[in-house]
């Protein structure tokens, strides 16, 4: 472990990971990082050099686990963490070898397996569609089986993933069979699940916002605080995201039973540890958990910060992973609503030809930051979800109905054409 003043924290990073110039500024007054990364996984080569400058690199490309262990040792370590799927059962691994707080290989489990995760909610009393297992290697046999299993319509997902990739909806058993088909010529040894579609109540929990919202959380020492309820633009087809704002729009007499469905969410998991992001849907029959991701989701420490001026949920994070007690009464106090605005691309799109209208929106009262994700001749697909994503705006507004017209301002004056 390390002796000198200043803790070390040991980041799992890959793609996807959130900002490293955010998270080395978040720890810049709490402790050293040391970056452990696979250098043959990172698709932009550059992030190597920009991680050698933010500290200390432990590349673990080619390793074994055991040697990776070793090298990461030599850092001296206080404290692991990741903040995207891919890294996390690197972390749980890392963290048993050098005796480190983070999620261990059966909660690991539970977080990264969609299967898994849904025994663990029903085990814990918890309410859940069937979910069936669909292994990569599959017989017409097994598929009409399979197919005779299950109650239309379904949702069709990779077993392992996320922000919605190759995710698909199947009206019918017809449907269900060409997807099956086609997602396996695409990506042959993927296990993917099929699970009943939740269908959202009627009425809707918000006239224009989705029936869905996220939790985000913080488990210390085994206790859980929630510090937000995430609301959801509507949706681009067929699950991709399009924005989020905090606090959502659902009324407080909901929203306290979605911080309960949370908290028993959690605690069917068995986690002890860690910045969560909790998925719950309003259903026709009642509140139920999408699922728990074991990590901070997309964009929602921005959007906090925005929504909550003074709170860095990075370096709460950072906190609890270097093993301090973190613990929040209530959620975080708002006077205003953040948000973040992102345009998908369209089904069957394959290259963006253009873009105009973006310099309107730096100028629209409440945005703070418009970024262009994908340029024109850059290739999109709508297959790889919710990160295909074209633009984001971040900014905040009075309230949910401001972040609306500004949802139907960018509707009108940002033209985005494709090939």
């Amino acid at each position: 472990m390390n002796t000198s003043s200043r803790p070390v924290l040991a980041i799992v990073y890959g793609d996807h990971s959130a900002s490293a110039m955010a998270l080395h500024e978040s720890a810049a007054a709490l402790c050293d990082i040391v970056w452990v990364v696979d250098s043959s996984e990172i698709q932009e080569k550059s992030m190597m050099r920009l991680l050698g400058k933010l500290g200390r690199v432990v590349d673990i490309n080619a390793m074994t686990p055991q040697e990776a262990s070793h090298a990461l040792r030599s850092a001296k370590p206080n404290g692991i963490v990741a903040y995207a799927d891919a890294q996390i059962a690197t972390a749980s691994a890392l963290g048993a070898s050098l005796g480190l707080e983070y999620h261990d290989q059966m909660v690991a489990d539970r977080l990264l397996d969609k299967v898994v995760q849904r025994r663990a909610f029903a085990a814990g009393g918890l309410a859940v569609p069937r979910c069936v297992a669909v292994p990569s290697k599959r017989s017409p046999v097994e598929i009409e089986g399979l197919i005779a299993g299950v109650d239309f319509p379904v949702i069709l997902k990779p077993r392992h993933g996320a922000a919605s990739r190759e995710t698909h909806l199947a009206g019918d058993a017809q449907r269900l069979r060409e997807l099956l088909i086609e997602v396996s010529s695409l990506e042959p040894e993927t296990d993917m699940v099929v699970e009943e579609f939740m269908v959202g109540a009627s009425p809707p929990p918000s006239s224009y916002f989705g029936d869905y919202v996220s939790v985000e959380s913080v488990v210390s020492h085994g206790h859980i605080s929630h510090l937000a309820v995430t609301g959801r633009l509507p949706s681009a087809k067929p699950f991709r995201e399009t924005g989020l704002i905090i606090p959502s729009d659902y009324s407080s007499e909901l929203v306290l039973e979605v911080l309960g469905v949370a908290t028993d969410a959690i605690n069917a998991l068995g986690i002890r540890s860690g910045c969560l992001h909790t998925e719950i849907k309003v259903t026709d029959k009642g509140l139920r958990v999408i699922e728990v991701n074991g990590r901070i989701g997309g964009f929602v420490a921005e959007v906090m910060a925005l929504a909550c001026p003074g709170v860095d949920f990075f370096l709460i994070s950072q906190r609890v992973a270097l093993g301090e007690r973190v613990v929040v009464a209530e959620l975080l106090a708002t006077d205003h609503v953040g948000y973040v605005i992102v345009g998908q691309p369209p089904l069957g799109a394959r290259r963006v030809a253009s873009v105009s209208g973006m310099d309107r929106l730096a100028t629209y009262p409440g945005v703070g930051a418009v970024t262009v994700n994908r340029r024109p001749g850059d290739a999109v697909d709508w297959r790889l979800g919710s990160h295909e994503y074209v633009f984001s705006v971040l900014g905040t507004a009075l309230d949910s109905g401001a972040v609306r017209a500004l949802d139907e301002f960018i509707s009108e004056h940002v033209v985005i054409e494709y090939e």
